[in-house]
C-alpha cells in the first residue's frame, strides 16, 4: 500500500530502491508542515506526529520530512497535496476554507479535513497571546503599549493577527503604535525573546501552551513578568474569532509567577487533505487518542505527561470536517465528537 509518497521515481530508480531495502520494508514517505519556533507547540506536537507516524507503520522504512511554516503556511500546503500533515489553528483553517481574512481572495479550500486536537496543548494552560515583559518594566496593561517596542512571532502567524485585534480592545493597533514612535516587530519567537532579554524590545507575545520552554529557558537568564488581559481586550478577541475560549494561567505555573493570567485557549490541532489515506489517517489517530497509545504525548513530551487523561477531548472542536479515517477512530473508541465551525458543511 502506498501512503501520499512524494518522491517521484523513474522505474530504473524504483528497481535500485528495491534492492536496497529488505524484503519485508516498505518505504514511505511523509511531508509534514507546522514547524514553529523551537520548543513552540506546533513544534512539539509534530514531534509527537513524527513518532505516531513510526509507531502507526512499526515494520517499515518511512521518512518524515517537515517543512518550516506559520499556521496560516499550513492549509495551502495540505489543500494542494504538498504536505500530508499540517498545523491547524482554527481560526485560521476556518479563513481557509472559506477564503476570508487571511485568505481574502484566494479559493476557498474544501478539501481540508480534521485529525483530532493537541492533546498536550489542552493537558495545560494557554492564556494566549501570553503577555511577556521584564519584571522591573512599567507596563501593567494592555493600554501602556501605546508607543512601546513589541515583538509578536512570524509576521504570518495567527499570533501576529490576533494581537492587533485585540489591542482594538483598548483602542490601539500596530499602526497607532508605530505612529506614536513605538515599534512592532516579526519574526522568530527565540530572537524576540533575546531581544526582550537585551532591553531593544518592551515586550513580546507568544501563543502556547504553560509552562513553555521558551519562557522558561528566557527566566534562566532574566527576570520576567507576564501581563494579564485587560476585559474589553478578552472581549474583542471573543468576538472576532469564534473558536477561541477564556483561558486562566493559574499562579505558580512558573515558580516566580505569583498572578493568575487571563487570556485565551485556541483550537489546535491536525489536519490532512480530504484525499489522505483512510488507513493511514485512522492508525495515526489510534497511536494519539485511544487508550495507552495516548501516552506518546507525554513520552515524547516530558512536560505533557499525562496529557492522555484529556483524550476524550481529542474530537472537542471540530472545526472543518472530519478525515473518514479519524472519524471511524473516534467512534470505534467511542471518544464523543463535537463539530464548531464549518465542521457541518457538506463533504
Amino acid at each position: 500500500m502506498r501512503y501520499f509518497a512524494r518522491i517521484a521515481l523513474g522505474a530504473g530508480a524504483l528497481a535500485a530502491a528495491f534492492t536496497v531495502l529488505p524484503a519485508s520494508a516498505q518505504n514511505n514517505s511523509f511531508v509534514i508542515i507546522g514547524r514553529g519556533s523551537a520548543g513552540s507547540t506546533s513544534d512539539l506536537a509534530f514531534t509527537v506526529l513524527e513518532e505516531a507516524l513510526k509507531r502507526a507503520h512499526p515494520d517499515t522504512r518511512i521518512s518524515i520530512r517537515r517543512l518550516p511554516g506559520t499556521a496560516a503556511a499550513a492549509p495551502p500546503r495540505v489543500e494542494s497535496g504538498e504536505a500530508d500533515f499540517g498545523h491547524g489553528v482554527g481560526e485560521n483553517v476556518l479563513d481557509a476554507w472559506n477564503g476570508e481574512r487571511t485568505f481574502e481572495g484566494r479559493e476557498p479550500m474544501k478539501d481540508l479535513r480534521y485529525v483530532g486536537s493537541y492533546l498536550g496543548f489542552l493537558n495545560r494552560p494557554s492564556a494566549s497571546p501570553t503577555f511577556v515583559v521584564n519584571a522591573d518594566s512599567d507596563i501593567q496593561s494592555w493600554k501602556d503599549l501605546a508607543d512601546k517596542r513589541i515583538g509578536v512571532g512570524p509576521a504570518d502567524s495567527l499570533t501576529s493577527t490576533m494581537v492587533n485585534v485585540a489591542l482594538g480592545g483598548v483602542d490601539l493597533s500596530y499602526d497607532k503604535i508605530k505612529a506614536n514612535g513605538g515599534l512592532v516587530v516579526t519574526g522568530d519567537w527565540n530572537q524576540q525573546m533575546d531581544m526582550l532579554g537585551d532591553g531593544q524590545l518592551d515586550a513580546v507575545f507568544f501563543t502556547g501552551d504553560h509552562p513553555a520552554p521558551i519562557i522558561t529557558q528566557f527566566a534562566a537568564n532574566n527576570e520576567p513578568r507576564l501581563v494579564s488581559m485587560d476585559p474589553e481586550v478578552k472581549a474583542a478577541l471573543l468576538d472576532r474569532y469564534k473558536t477561541f475560549v477564556a483561558n486562566t494561567m493559574p499562579a505558580g505555573t512558573y515558580d516566580w509567577q505569583t498572578e493568575p493570567v487571563e487570556g485565551v485557549q485556541l483550537s489546535l490541532g491536525y489536519i490532512v487533505n480530504k484525499d489522505a489515506d483512510e488507513d493511514l489517517v485512522y492508525k495515526v489517530c489510534q497511536q494519539l487518542y485511544v487508550g495507552d497509545n495516548a501516552k506518546i504525548w507525554g513520552e515524547v513530551v516530558p512536560g505533557w505527561k499525562g496529557a492522555e487523561k484529556q483524550a476524550e477531548r481529542a474530537a472537542s472542536t471540530v472545526f472543518v470536517p472530519l478525515h473518514p479515517g479519524a472519524q471511524r477512530c473516534f467512534e470505534e473508541a467511542g471518544i464523543p465528537i463535537t463539530k464548531i465551525g464549518a465542521a457541518n458543511d457538506p463533504s
